[in-house]
C-alpha cells in the first residue's frame, strides 16, 4: 500500500512540472511574439548566410602551377630577361678620346726650416770667439742655435689643351645580371709662362698628372618613361692617382742681390681608393638615329696627401749657395664628379655599333687639401669628347 502511494506521488509531481513548462511557452509568451512578428520586405532582399559550411561539402580547389626548378644553372640566355633591346651578351668594349683644358688651383703655401751653418769643425750655436793660430788670428762670426725659416708657395701657370683617353673592356652576363667590365684612363697636362717675380723676370711651369683605373657592374634598364628612353646605372671601385707641382725659376745673379732665393717648388701627390657610381639617361630622337645622352658619375677614393717644398738660395750663413726642403702627408677623402651631355648616334647598317659626341666637365675636391694646416689645391677639368662604343 505505502508503494502505491509513493508512485502516485511520483506522477502527481510530473504532471505539475509538464503544466507549467507549458505555460511557459503559451503564444502570450515574448518568444512566440519574437517567432510570429511579420519580417519587413527589404530585410528579405539581404543576403543570407547558408546553414553550413559550404568549404565542408564542395570539392577541393585544383592544384596550382608547379614550382620553379631552382636547381637549374644560372646564367643561361633567358629571351624574357635578355630583350635585344638591352645589349648583346658577351664582351662588349668602349673607347673614349677627351680634348681638355685643366685648370690647376695651387695655394700650396709651408715654412721650410733654413739648415744651419757654421765653419769646418765648429758646432752650430757657438758664441763668437778669436781663433789663433801659427800665422793667423781672426774673428769666428756668430752662428745662430735655431735656424730661420723661408715660406714656399708658388702660383700654378696655366696648363695647355691636352688629349686624355679613356679605355673600358667588359663582359655582359645572360639571365638579366649585367655586365662586368675595366676601365683606365689618364691624362698628362703641363705649361709653363713668363711672370715678374721678386727680383724681376721669371718662368712659372706647373703640371698635373692623372691615372685612374674603375672596376663596375653596370645594368640597362627599362625607365617608366616609355620606350624612347634608355637608362644604365654602374657601381663599382676607382683608384685614383693624382699628381701636380708648380715651380718658378729666376736667374741666379738676379736673385743674389735681391730676395737670395732663385728657386722654389711644391708637389702634391693623392693616391686613393674608394666607390664610384654612374648614372646615364638617353632619349631616342625622332630624326637620323640620334639620341640625347646625359650622364652624372661620383666618386669618393680614401687616400694619402703628400706633398713636398723645396727652394734654393743663392747664399747662406756660410757665404754659399744650398737648398732644402720639407715632407708633409695627411688621410684625405676626394670627391669626384663629372658629367656629360651630348649626342650619340647608332648605325642602321650596324647595330652594334655607336658614337657619341659631347662636352665634358670635372671637380676634383681635396686632392691637395692637407689637415690640419690650410695647404689647399684642387682642379677641374673641361672639355669635348667623343666615344665609340661596340656592343655598350
Amino acid at each position: 500500500m505505502a508503494g502505491a502511494a509513493r508512485l502516485m506521488l511520483i506522477l502527481l509531481l510530473g504532471a505539475t512540472l509538464t503544466a507549467s513548462g507549458a505555460s511557459a511557452q503559451t503564444p502570450g509568451g515574448p518568444d512566440a511574439d519574437s517567432l510570429t512578428e511579420p519580417v519587413p520586405e527589404f530585410l528579405k532582399t539581404f543576403p543570407r548566410p547558408l546553414d553550413r559550411p559550404a568549404s565542408l561539402f564542395a570539392p577541393a580547389p585544383p592544384l596550382g602551377p608547379p614550382p620553379p626548378n631552382l636547381e637549374q644553372p644560372y646564367f643561361q640566355p633567358d629571351p624574357l630577361l635578355d630583350p635585344p633591346a638591352l645589349g648583346a651578351i658577351g664582351w662588349f668594349g668602349r673607347v673614349d678620346v677627351g680634348l681638355f683644358k685643366p685648370h690647376l688651383v695651387n695655394q700650396l703655401s709651408l715654412p721650410v726650416p733654413v739648415p744651419a751653418f757654421s765653419p769646418p769643425g765648429i758646432p752650430p750655436g757657438t758664441p763668437p770667439t778669436v781663433v789663433s793660430g801659427p800665422g793667423q788670428n781672426f774673428f769666428t762670426p756668430p752662428i745662430p742655435g735655431a735656424p730661420v725659416s723661408v715660406t714656399v708657395g708658388v702660383n700654378p701657370s696655366r696648363l695647355d689643351w691636352t688629349v686624355s683617353p679613356r679605355f673600358e673592356l667588359g663582359y655582359r652576363l645572360p639571365s638579366g645580371f649585367g655586365g662586368i667590365s675595366l676601365a683606365y684612363r689618364f691624362l698628362v697636362a703641363q705649361g709653363s709662362e713668363g711672370v715678374i717675380g721678386a727680383d724681376g723676370p721669371a718662368t712659372l711651369s706647373s703640371r698635373l698628372d692623372i691615372n685612374s683605373a674603375d672596376l663596375s657592374w653596370s645594368s640597362r634598364e627599362y625607365t617608366p618613361w616609355g620606350k624612347n628612353w634608355d637608362m644604365r646605372v654602374r657601381i663599382g671601385v676607382r683608384y685614383v692617382y693624382v699628381y701636380f707641382d708648380s715651380q718658378a725659376h729666376e736667374p741666379f745673379a738676379e736673385a743674389a742681390v735681391g730676395s737670395e732665393i732663385n728657386s722654389q717648388r711644391t708637389t702634391n701627390s693623392f693616391v686613393g681608393i674608394g666607390a664610384a657610381s654612374a648614372l646615364q639617361i638617353s632619349r631616342r630622337l625622332d630624326f637620323w638615329g640620334l639620341r640625347a645622352t646625359g650622364l652624372i658619375d661620383f666618386a669618393e677614393p680614401l687616400g694619402r696627401v703628400r706633398q713636398g717644398y723645396f727652394y734654393s738660395a743663392t747664399t747662406s750663413a756660410a757665404g754659399t749657395p744650398h737648398s732644402a726642403h720639407t715632407f708633409v702627408s695627411s688621410s684625405m677623402a676626394a670627391p669626384i664628379l663629372t658629367t656629360q651631355l651630348g649626342l650619340d648616334w647608332q648605325s642602321p647598317n650596324y647595330a652594334n655599333f655607336r658614337m657619341f659626341a659631347g662636352w665634358q666637365f670635372e671637380y676634383w675636391w681635396n686632392v691637395g687639401r692637407l689637415l690640419p694646416f690650410s695647404e689647399l689645391g684642387y682642379f677641374f677639368i673641361n672639355g669635348i669628347v667623343l666615344r665609340g662604343e661596340w656592343k655598350y
